[in-house]
C-alpha cells in the first residue's frame, strides 16, 4: 500500500514538471521595433525614423540579449544626428541676420532715409551705397559778389536758354581791377568738385546744395567758373557767405569776371554737352537766388551723393590745357552792361 502511494505521487510531480517546463519554453515573438532600443535613446525622433532606414527591416530579441547594432549603423546614427544640429544652427544664424538687417534699417535717421526718394532730376534716385555727405539745410540763396545783394559787381551777361547757361558777374570798376575779388557760396552746402578744368574754363567750384520748398527737400549745383584760386576742396562743408575763392581770368582768356550757374541736373558736372541747354537742367541764376532769399530749416543734416558726374571720369584734364596768353576783352554786350551798371550807381 505505501509503495502505491509513493509511486503514484511520484507520477504527479513529474507531470506537473513537464507542464511548467512547456510554459517557460514558449519564444518571445520576433519585432523590428527600433525605437524599442535600449542603445538609442534619447535620440530625436526624426533621427531614429531615418536611421531605421540603415538598419536590417527585423531585429530578433529573446529574453536575455538587446538587439545588436553594427559598428557603420551607429557611426550612421551619429552623422544623421549632426547633421541635423547644424541645420538648425545655420537656420538661427540666417534669423538672427536678418533680424540686425531690420533693426539697422529702422535706426537709420529720417532725413537719411528721406535722402533716398527726394525729388526731379536734381535729386533723382541717386545710389547711396556711394559717396556721400551731410550738409545743413540751405536757409536761403545770396548772390556770389558783393555779398549779399551784389554790391559793386553787374551782371555782364545774363541766362539765356539754349545759349549762355549762365551769368558773367564783373566789377563796376572795369577791365581787371576785380581780378582777385572775392567770391561766395551762395549757400549752406558741400563741396562735390574743385580743381583746375583747364579747356577755357580754369578753376572751378561745385558746390551742391540742399533746400526745404513747397513741403520737400530739393537739390541744386552751383558752379563757379574762371577762378584765380580755389580756397575749398571737394567734400568740405560751407556756410552760406563763406569764400570759396577768388575771381580769375580763366588763365588769361578772358577779362577777370565769375561765370557762374545753377543747374537742376546733378549729373551735369563738367559735360554740358551731353544734356538739354535749356530750362529743364537749369535756373535763371538770378531768379532763382531772387524767388529764394528766405528759407525754412531744420535741425541737423541732410545726406546728399557725391559722385553724380558721371561722364566727367572721360575727361582727361591734364592732357587738354588749351590755356591762351592773350585776353579776349570785353564783349559788347559786357560794355553795354557797364555802362548801364555805372548810370544805375547815380
Amino acid at each position: 500500500m505505501r509503495r502505491e502511494f509513493l509511486a503514484g505521487a511520484c507520477f504527479g510531480f513529474g507531470l506537473l514538471a513537464h507542464s511548467f517546463a512547456q510554459q517557460i519554453e514558449i519564444p518571445r515573438e520576433n519585432t523590428g521595433e527600433f525605437a524599442a532600443s535600449p542603445t538609442l535613446s534619447g535620440v530625436d525622433e526624426e533621427v531614429k525614423e531615418r536611421a531605421s532606414e540603415a538598419l536590417p527591416s527585423a531585429v530578433h530579441y529573446d529574453r536575455a540579449a538587446a538587439p545588436k547594432i553594427t559598428p557603420e549603423q551607429m557611426r550612421r546614427a551619429g552623422v544623421l544626428a549632426r547633421e541635423k544640429v547644424e541645420k538648425e544652427a545655420r537656420l538661427q544664424a540666417t534669423r538672427a541676420a536678418e533680424a540686425a538687417k531690420r533693426f539697422i534699417t529702422a535706426s537709420q535717421p529720417a532725413e537719411d532715409r528721406q535722402s533716398r526718394s527726394s525729388g526731379p532730376p536734381s535729386s533723382q534716385a541717386l545710389n547711396l551705397h556711394s559717396e556721400t555727405a551731410l550738409t545743413k539745410l540751405a536757409n536761403g540763396f545770396d548772390f556770389p559778389v558783393g555779398k549779399p545783394d551784389a554790391q559793386g559787381y553787374y551782371k555782364a551777361r545774363g541766362f539765356r536758354s539754349h545759349g549762355h547757361l549762365g551769368e558773367d558777374w564783373d566789377g563796376i570798376r572795369g577791365g581787371d581791377t576785380d581780378l582777385g575779388d572775392p567770391i561766395y557760396s551762395i549757400g549752406n552746402g558741400v563741396v562735390v568738385f574743385a580743381r583746375d578744368c583747364h579747356m577755357g574754363w580754369g578753376n572751378v567750384v561745385i558746390i551742391r546744395h540742399a533746400f526745404r520748398e513747397d513741403g520737400t527737400v530739393k537739390n541744386i549745383d552751383s558752379l563757379y567758373g574762371h577762378l584765380n584760386t580755389i580756397l575749398v576742396r571737394r567734400g568740405q562743408a560751407v556756410s552760406r557767405g563763406e569764400e570759396i575763392g577768388t575771381m580769375g581770368t580763366a588763365h588769361g582768356m578772358y577779362d577777370a569776371h565769375l561765370h557762374f550757374e545753377i543747374r537742376k541736373n546733378l549729373e551735369i558736372g563738367m559735360s554740358r554737352a551731353a544734356f538739354a541747354r535749356d530750362l529743364s537742367n537749369y535756373y535763371d541764376p538770378t531768379q532763382f537766388i531772387l524767388s529764394h532769399r528766405q528759407l525754412p530749416t531744420a535741425k541737423g543734416g541732410y545726406r546728399i551723393a557725391m559722385n553724380t558726374f558721371t561722364r566727367d571720369a572721360n575727361i582727361r584734364w591734364d592732357e587738354r590745357r588749351n590755356y591762351s596768353q592773350s585776353s579776349s576783352g570785353g564783349t559788347s554786350e559786357s560794355a553795354a552792361a557797364l555802362k548801364r551798371a555805372l548810370a544805375s550807381q547815380h
